[in-house]
């Protein structure tokens, strides 16, 4: 297809990129002044916020409404348009902006109704895993259109305002990069099913997840496990076990370890694991850190701050 678009450069998209996630970042933290507590009692779900925020920014400016550039692009003097140098239209806009920020707002997401683990999530970290580094390898490898995955599907170009003085063929997009993305796939699917599928000693650990989330006074749980015991000075085995929880309400730092074990989040989440019998001996270590803030995606507050004990040590703080 012949036109005179002079198409932007890969450090120039990436500046104006940068650009657009400051605006972004400065708007979110606005927000979350405004509407900490909302966001912290949302939890992950949070993340939808900037999603949404993301993609109704990029959708409308990057669009003929905007003439196709976001304050980013403005400022690098480049613009969203097709093959023939016209602004988009809002909807394919909308499915260039929907490509592009949604694989990073669900890298991490916990689907709601979708167990731990299941073909759901294990798809899920596939296609995001796939997508996210697609999205950046198709702009380093696809030096003919300097297209990305999202500019592909909606059959756009990040083009320089001004145009070439003579008219040119669009070069073709050559194989290498849809290679690349195939090798992902399979590299990704291959990591996903291995750890959520084959290791019973994660499996193990889905039900502590499960259980605690029930709790009800946390929104997100992680569980973490060593899987090679270490050896204390008394060349005992101990195994160590981690759980991250995310309180659905703020909770203020403090350097007294005593208020944070007196917390209604914290004593759960201990019986909770004890209860549940995965750990090898009284002699394996548990450590309960919590993330108490929010993380909307274009902007976080979070205060992290954890205890380490044996399993001996808790039982006998909460009398188990």
């Amino acid at each position: 297809m012949e036109n005179n678009l002079y198409l932007s450069r890969f450090w120039t998209r990436g500046w104006a990129l940068l650009i657009d996630v400051i605006i972004l970042g400065i708007f979110g933290f606005i927000l979350g002044l405004t509407f900490k507590s909302f966001f912290i009692s949302l939890g992950e779900n949070a993340k939808i916020i900037g999603w949404l925020i993301s993609l109704a920014y990029f959708t409308m400016l990057n669009s003929k409404i905007n003439n196709g550039q976001t304050f980013g692009k403005k400022v690098m003097n480049i613009q969203v348009v097709d093959i023939y140098g016209n602004a988009v239209s809002l909807k394919a806009s909308f499915v260039r902006a929907f490509i592009l920020t949604t694989p990073f707002f669900l890298n991490g997401y916990s689907i709601p109704g979708a167990a731990l683990f299941s073909v759901i999530t294990t798809i899920q970290s596939t296609v995001v895993f796939t997508f996210s580094i697609g999205i950046i390898l198709f702009y380093i490898i696809n030096k003919e259109t300097r297209q990305s995955i999202h500019d592909i599907i909606a059959k756009t170009y990040v083009a320089q305002v001004y145009r070439n003085d003579e008219v040119t063929l669009m070069p073709k997009i050559r194989k290498l990069s849809f290679y690349a993305l195939t090798v992902l796939f399979l590299i990704g699917s291959a990591f996903t099913i291995y750890d959520f599928e084959t290791d019973p000693k994660i499996s193990k650990l889905i039900p502590v997840y499960e259980n605690i989330l029930k709790q009800g006074n946390v929104s997100e749980v992680s569980v973490f496990m060593n899987f090679e015991p270490s050896t204390d000075s008394t060349r005992t085995n101990r195994y160590a076990y981690t759980v991250t929880i995310k309180p659905t309400k703020y909770i203020e730092k403090s350097s007294r370890a005593e208020e944070y074990i007196s917390r209604p989040e914290f004593k759960q989440t201990v019986e909770t694991f004890i209860n549940s019998k995965v750990y090898e001996t009284d002699n394996d270590m548990l450590s309960v850190v919590v993330d108490s803030g929010f993380d909307i995606g274009i902007a976080s507050q979070t205060s992290s701050f954890g205890i380490g004990k044996s399993i001996y040590e808790w039982k006998k703080i909460y009398s188990l």
